[in-house]
C-alpha cells in the first residue's frame, strides 16, 4: 500500500526544487550586495560575502539530503557538500575559514582587516566560484534557476 501517490510526490519534489531555487537566489544576492561594496566596509562585506555562501550550501543540502534548517548550529554545516560536488575538498575547507572571518566580522570588536585567514577579495572570488559551481550542479539535478 502506497502511504503517497505519484502526484503527492511529484508536488513535494517540485515544492522542494523552487525552495532550492529560492535559497540559491537568496545567496546570490547576498554576494551581488557584498561585491557593489568597498573594501573599507570589510567587515560588512565578508559578512555578506558568508551569508551568500552559506544559503547556496543550504540550497545544495535541501536538494540532495532534503536537508533544511533554521537553527543555528546549522552554520556549522556550511562546508558539508555531497562527495560528487565540484571542488568539494576547496570548499569544505575554505568555507569553514570564512565561517569564521564572518564571526571575527561580526562579533570582534578589536579584529582587524590582517586578522581575516580568507582575506576580502580572496572572499569575493571563493564564493562566486562556489555559486557557479553550485549553480551547475543544481541545474545538472533539475533546478530551475
Amino acid at each position: 500500500m502506497d502511504v503517497v501517490d505519484a502526484g503527492a510526490i511529484s508536488a513535494i519534489e517540485t515544492e522542494i526544487c523552487v525552495n532550492v531555487a529560492q535559497l540559491y537566489v537568496l545567496g546570490r544576492s547576498h554576494y551581488h550586495f557584498a561585491v557593489r561594496q568597498n573594501n573599507r566596509s570589510w567587515r560588512q562585506k565578508i559578512s555578506r560575502l558568508y551569508y551568500a555562501a552559506y544559503n547556496v550550501s543550504r540550497a545544495v543540502r535541501l536538494c540532495i539530503n532534503g536537508e533544511y534548517s533554521v537553527d543555528s548550529s546549522d552554520h556549522k554545516r556550511i562546508e558539508t557538500l555531497p562527495d560528487d560536488f565540484p571542488n568539494r575538498n576547496r570548499y569544505a575547507n575554505r568555507l569553514g575559514a570564512l565561517r569564521d572571518d564572518r564571526n571575527l566580522c561580526d562579533y570582534d570588536h578589536t579584529a582587524r582587516l590582517t586578522d581575516l585567514v580568507v582575506g576580502v577579495n580572496d572572499a569575493a572570488e571563493l564564493v562566486q566560484q562556489f555559486l557557479k559551481d553550485a549553480q551547475g550542479y543544481l541545474k545538472r539535478r533539475g533546478v530551475n534557476l
